[in-house]
């Protein structure tokens, strides 16, 4: 018969993690952003007991959890994990099987509204005040550092809301329809709104106006069912926002030439 297995609540220490992670045959690779998000939320004390266990089979090999160990060596810091040990081997395929809950599921479970722009809003949101302008894809904020962003900035409900409207007849992420809401409100709510819901329908606009010129960019960038590339859809509706503000006209957008940096990305003005 084969053994029970046991469930324990361990302080995990770095050295604890290490010996248990040398004992991780035939995983999966590791994931250096998983890694890195986990970490930050260790390193600042705001990790959680959440019911996720590291799973150790009876022949003493790690079976899930590497990625939350690997951060406990990265954030050189002691956590308390769910510990289960004697798990038969052949259960491995089971494991990390189901579906994986998103940050929107869990503003959803939480009573949230617009949860899907909502996620995606306050994601950028975060990487925007962070300094990221480019290579957004190079930091996965986790949902505890989302949780606690949109605590402080509840404002970002009201630009989700914004976006889920307004997203599709603009034809952009409302990821971004959400960011320049947010953005352009602190200068002035009125005319962001104003802004982006003309950007939607395009009403009244003359041949020379900045959003005009915009609208005529999205549409080639989407000509033939083409993805919108969401760093430069970004630089363009600021650029755009910052045309219209200064009283400009524009019969065309044109990005930095050598494409955009972080130090040529355009600021909302």
């Amino acid at each position: 018969m084969p053994p029970t297995p046991t469930v324990e609540i361990l302080d995990v220490s770095p050295e604890m993690a290490e010996q248990w992670l040398s004992r991780n045959p035939n995983n999966r690779n590791l994931r250096g952003q998983v890694i890195a998000s986990y970490a930050r939320d260790m390193a600042a004390g705001s990790w959680v007991t959440n019911g996720e266990t590291i799973k150790i089979s009876t022949t003493g090999h790690l079976l899930d959890g590497q990625h939350r160990l690997s951060a406990v060596v990265a954030a050189g810091t002691t956590v308390p994990m769910i510990v289960v040990r004697d798990i038969p081997p052949e259960v491995m395929p089971t494991v990390d099987a189901g579906a994986k809950r998103t940050y929107a599921d869990a503003l959803r479970i939480q009573g949230e509204e617009n949860t899907a722009a909502l996620a995606a809003v306050t994601r950028r949101a975060i990487l925007w005040d962070k300094g990221y302008r480019t290579k957004t894809g190079s930091l996965s904020p986790t949902a505890t550092e989302m949780s606690a962003f949109l605590q402080q900035h509840k404002r970002l409900r009201g630009s989700a809301e914004v976006a889920s409207k307004l997203a599709p007849k603009t034809m952009l992420p409302a990821s971004i329809i959400g960011l320049c809401h947010w953005l352009f409100s602190d200068l002035d709510p009125d005319e962001a709104l104003w802004f982006l819901a003309r950007l939607a329908d395009g009403d009244g606009l003359a041949a020379d106006d900045p959003i005009a010129a915009l609208r005529n960019r999205i549409v080639k960038m989407r000509v033939g069912g083409g993805r919108v590339n969401e760093t430069e859809s970004m630089a363009l509706v600021v650029m755009a926002w910052n045309a219209r503000r200064a009283g400009e006209t524009r019969s065309k957008l044109q990005l930095p030439r050598g494409g955009l940096t972080t130090e040529n990305f355009p600021e909302p003005g």
